[in-house]
């Protein structure tokens, strides 16, 4: 069985993965982002959770809020921007080419792999105040 901790761990990787890919597709295909999408990205995709897991993994009892907070904004910014709002970064508005498909599914991706840290996030929550 994976502990909670490795769990969290994993699911940050496979996230990162995914988040990373998507975002060189950006560069490739190109769909640049304004600053403050760039900030909230960076924010929630990135810092959040890694800084989120780095303290869940030292003990202090931040690091589970952090990480399962980010991944929800992580998660919403990822459907509402690639899949809700019609902007260039929606991913019926990539142009037909070599980089679309990679492009769609890399941004399935980073909404998919934040909605498992949220649920993975909230039970090891949910866990520590049935048990702490």
């Amino acid at each position: 069985m994976v502990s909670g901790r490795r769990l969290l761990a994993i699911i940050l990787v496979v996230h990162l993965v995914a988040a990373t890919t998507h975002g060189l597709t950006h560069g490739l295909v190109p769909v640049p982002l304004p600053p403050w999408q760039n900030a909230l990205v960076v924010a929630t995709t990135f810092l959040g959770p890694i800084f989120g897991v780095v303290l869940h993994a030292r003990g202090h009892r931040s690091g589970l809020p952090l990480f399962t907070v980010s991944m929800a904004g992580a998660f919403l910014l990822g459907v509402l921007l690639h899949f809700v709002v019609e902007s260039p970064d929606h991913v019926h508005a990539v142009s037909a080419g070599t980089w679309q498909l990679p492009f769609q599914v890399s941004a399935a991706a980073v909404a998919l792999t934040p909605l498992l840290g949220v649920v993975v996030g909230a039970w090891s929550l949910r866990d520590e105040t049935v048990t702490g």
